[in-house]
């Protein structure tokens, strides 16, 4: 395979529609026909590594890939390892409607000199991780949050983001979130809570915070987020985790401003899987309620 005449580049990204923002994490769905985002992350690799392919899919009856992945769910993800540049296409359906989207990955040889750095560079990441590990277990605030099905322990970047985290906490604090339920579960995207309780009532919250990016606070597998309108400083109580990595929510994907994450799972993803793999329904006039509620007994703060 010869790709010397490729230049190391941003992702290379050809789509043949006109995406509308999945603007509204809080309330409401974009009900328009829409394919929303395509995307692989990172799009270029060195051969015998993976890389995530993500979208995001409106109001489709079916929907399917090419290159051996086949129909897929309107939002997802997927884990590739191609060992050659390729390009994916993305087809939505929508009775006599057809969309499709491209989204192509650069996949560069191996040499022996490139997986020796690559073996350093896996060293140097492991004894990082360690050491943030560390960290966090004597300066990060910790969230313990106790939902009907198991608990989920997540590290608050409170370094990072300290307006989001502190708003976050003193919800918790209050024990604002106790009986409310995941409202809204997307398998392979999201699980989001924190603002209903069972029967569909709204409780009432605080004031709005302002919207608050750090350029390190990424989109990650595992990552905890604020929900929140189109409006970008109306993040109030509602969060939501990801269920697997979601760059399209990074500033500049399908909402210039993104989504602001203040965290990150460290146990229990098996229950964040979990929940998210949930039969759903439309319950209190909203898309995708579990049908069996998933509650949050309580969110608990330790230092």
């Amino acid at each position: 395979m010869n790709i010397k005449f490729l230049t190391i580049g941003i992702m290379i990204v050809f789509l043949t529609v006109t995406f509308s923002g999945c603007n509204d994490l809080n309330l409401g769905e974009v009900t328009q026909f829409s394919i929303t985002s395509f995307n692989v992350d990172p799009s270029i690799i060195t051969e015998g590594e993976t890389a995530n392919l993500s979208w995001v899919v409106m109001s489709a009856q079916s929907a399917s890939i090419d290159q051996d992945i086949g129909n897929v769910s309107n939002v997802g993800n997927r884990i590739i390892q191609p060992t050659e540049s390729t390009t994916y296409t993305l087809t939505a359906v929508n009775g006599s409607k057809t969309l499709t989207a491209t989204t192509q990955i650069i996949v560069n040889p191996a040499t022996e000199e490139e997986d020796d750095l690559d073996e350093n560079s896996e060293g140097e990441e492991s004894g990082n991780d360690e050491e943030v590990d560390s960290s966090a277990e004597n300066d990060a605030p910790i969230a313990l949050i106790d939902t009907s099905m198991g608990t989920i322990k997540v590290e608050l970047y409170i370094d990072m983001v300290p307006n989001t985290v502190q708003n976050f906490i003193d919800y918790a604090n209050d024990g604002f979130y106790d009986g409310l339920v995941f409202h809204r579960v997307i398998d392979g995207f999201m699980i989001q809570g924190g603002g209903f309780y069972p029967d569909g009532t709204q409780k009432q919250t605080d004031e709005p915070i302002d919207l608050e990016i750090h350029p390190e606070a990424l989109h990650v597998d595992g990552a905890i987020a604020m929900a929140r309108t189109s409006y970008p400083d109306s993040a109030t109580s509602q969060f939501f985790i990801n269920d697997g990595a979601q760059s399209q929510l990074e500033p500049g994907g399908v909402d210039p401003n993104g989504y602001a994450v203040f965290g990150v799972v460290i146990d229990g993803m098996d229950i964040v899987r979990s929940i998210s793999d949930v039969a759903t329904t439309t319950k209190h006039s909203m898309q995708n309620w579990p049908v069996d509620d998933v509650i949050i007994n309580s969110i608990t703060i330790e230092s």
